[in-house]
């Protein structure tokens, strides 16, 4: 049912935006967007966030340092925070001052500049040297006019895996000569064969996952950042990805465990498998959910370079009537100072690249999983990442590959006819949601 109501507040945003809005807005004097504050305090910010940011304990400290502002946010899970967000813009009423959009979903948001406003007319611009380039650009226009919003963190990628698990197959184990054995996912592929075989356990939690990881390295995914347009099958680095994941599951090296299941969770604490290939936020979930997994785990960098999954982006919709005090806000959590604190309490890496090389960052150990230097490895992930272009309908197409690998996995599917299956599949889904013109170019050069 929730999916059901996604479609439909996705279909209603996109004809509702698409009549009513078609241009930037005009340049906007700050000075005349709010309230003034002794008319009407104290001012109520509301804020849409959701699972697993850690802003919450900033938010309330931003309200104690500001008395004359009361903030009251809303935590949801993460497909609906922002089917909620489509859908009040499609209503024309109930969005919040302040809403998180996470980059799989920012290019469908920037299609619609009238429902937000523009950071730049706040001053955002001066802060641009302050992040990563490619992280401040995927939230800006083309031109780099209009700033949609402000960058919070990203995920750059490492591998966690359990040497205990290493050393039952015969191998090295300690995190420098794991990196140097495990540098390609062909070594990745052999090294998991040897440990399956050696110890008769699963190496990865699901295919999906590694297929994830890899096409994370590739800069060209599943849109055309030109034209925006589908090229999922007419992309090599989409069917590489999609081989090796493919290989792994014909090699056995599959827990089968659907990510953020519960049993997924149970494994992580009772090894149920080897490796984990995770970002930098994902390290305070494992050591949530398997407080009991201390020291079983360690931290060495990802095969393939760097990489990245996640990150998200602070934007004030139009519907905001404190504009002004909703930037404040915005501006204070993604500083640099802020973000060096959520990274850490939360593990969540800054998107700022001025505090890269800060002692916080760069000298952190997590004794958790071995006292791994994992400030070090996941800026060295971040340095060397390559960052994609992930297009207007990113989630759906994540979400369909997603549902086929797991059918694969559950042996409802062939592994020789899953590639068409996904394909078609991504296909019927950009179309329920409306967005039939993404996928004309792909329909042309590889009919299903």
């Amino acid at each position: 049912m929730r999916r059901a109501l996604a479609v439909l507040s996705i279909v209603s945003f996109v004809a509702a935006s698409s009549a009513g809005c078609a241009s930037v807005a005009d340049s906007i004097d700050p000075d005349r967007l709010s309230v003034p504050a002794e008319q009407n305090r104290p001012i109520r910010l509301t804020v849409w966030l959701y699972e697993r940011t850690g802003l919450e304990p900033f938010l309330e400290r931003y309200a104690r340092e500001h008395p004359d502002v009361r903030i009251e946010w809303f935590v949801s899970q993460f497909e609906d925070v922002h089917n909620h967000l489509q859908t009040a813009f499609a209503a024309g009423s109930g969005a919040p001052d302040v809403c998180l959009i996470e980059v799989s979903f920012i290019e469908r948001f920037k299609r619609f500049p009238d429902y937000f406003y523009n950071l730049a007319d706040f001053g955002a611009a001066s802060l641009r040297d302050d992040y990563l380039d490619w992280k401040w650009r995927q939230a800006t226009s083309a031109d780099g006019g209009f700033v949609f919003g402000l960058p919070t963190d990203i995920g750059p990628m490492a591998m966690l895996y359990r040497p205990e698990r290493f050393e039952r197959a015969g191998l090295p184990a300690d995190r420098e000569s794991v990196a140097r054995m495990i540098r390609t996912w062909d070594d990745f592929l052999r090294v998991g064969e040897q440990i399956r075989k050696q110890t008769g356990k699963p190496v990865i939690s699901n295919i999906h996952e590694l297929y994830q990881a890899i096409l994370g390295q590739s800069q060209r995914q599943y849109f055309d950042p030109a034209t925006g347009e589908l090229i999922m099958a007419s992309n090599p680095e989409v069917r590489r990805a999609w081989d090796y994941a493919v290989r792994a599951y014909r090699l056995g090296l599959s827990a089968g465990l659907q990510t953020w299941q519960p049993e997924w969770a149970e494994a992580l604490a009772d090894g149920g498998f080897a490796v984990l290939l995770s970002p930098s936020w994902m390290l305070n979930y494992v050591k949530t959910n398997a407080p009991e997994a201390e020291g079983d785990w360690d931290v060495a960098a990802m095969p393939g370079g760097g990489g990245n999954r996640g990150g998200s982006f602070l934007t004030i919709p139009k519907e905001s009537g404190h504009p002004k005090e909703a930037y404040d806000l915005v501006r204070w959590l993604t500083s640099p100072e802020i973000q060096l604190e959520l990274y850490r309490r939360e593990n969540n890496f800054p998107s700022a690249r001025v505090v890269f090389d800060d002692p916080i960052v760069r000298d952190k150990r997590d004794p958790f999983f071995r006292n791994a230097p994992v400030g070090r490895l996941f800026a060295d992930s971040a340095r060397r990442l390559k960052p994609a272009y992930e297009g207007p309908y990113q989630f759906v197409v994540v979400t369909a590959v997603e549902s086929v690998l797991y059918k694969v996995e559950r042996g409802e599917l062939a592994p020789e006819q899953a590639w068409n299956e996904a394909v078609s599949l991504v296909r019927k889904q950009l179309s329920a949601v409306g967005a039939s013109a993404f996928i004309r170019e792909e329909g042309r050069n590889n009919p299903p």
